[in-house]
């Protein structure tokens, strides 16, 4: 690591780094991480459990990847995945939800479903409002939900590199 990112470069427990992936300085990868062939991680990059990224990926510096995201193969990341997003293209654009990664973890139905509701709040076309103000209302509409806590935590964090967001969506 360097002095800038605390002199740590960390590596959870339980990952898959294959043929040539590529974590760099002062990364923060959780556990359970996937890195696919050729996948790599520019400085400062943080990633969250469970995370899935595909081969040839490239995340761009100061990113974050939310827990349980999906990052398809040949995608440039250049801005912060949401925590059960699934991005992909040339210059990544949030797809959806991974779906499939939440139904193979073993996801309830409920839990999916209010994901699905939380996801439409935030990103539907013609959704109202700034995205701040639609995270707390995609907050209060699902109290209890941890997935659904964990997407609005992650946002009212801040970033350092805006949002994916889909290719209909309004600009964050």
């Amino acid at each position: 690591g360097t002095t800038r990112g605390g002199m740590i470069t960390r590596m959870g427990d339980g990952c898959l780094m294959m043929m040539g992936s590529h974590v760099g300085h002062d990364c923060q990868v959780g556990n359970q991480v996937i890195m696919a062939n050729n996948a790599t991680l520019a400085g400062h990059v943080q990633v969250g459990d469970n995370a899935v990224l595909g081969g040839l990926s490239a995340v761009h510096q100061y990113v974050r990847i939310g827990a349980h995201a999906m990052v398809g193969g040949m995608t440039g990341v250049e801005r912060d995945v949401i925590p059960f997003g699934s991005v992909l293209g040339d210059r990544a654009r949030l797809g959806g939800l991974n779906l499939i990664g939440l139904k193979r973890r073993g996801f309830d139905r409920e839990t999916i479903h209010g994901l699905r509701a939380a996801y439409d709040a935030l990103f539907a076309e013609g959704a109202d409002g700034a995205l701040e103000a639609r995270v707390e209302a995609m907050a209060a509409a699902h109290p209890g939900n941890e997935a659904v806590a964990e997407i609005a935590s992650f946002i009212t964090a801040g970033t350092q590199r805006r949002y994916c967001l889909p290719r209909e969506a309004r600009a964050a």
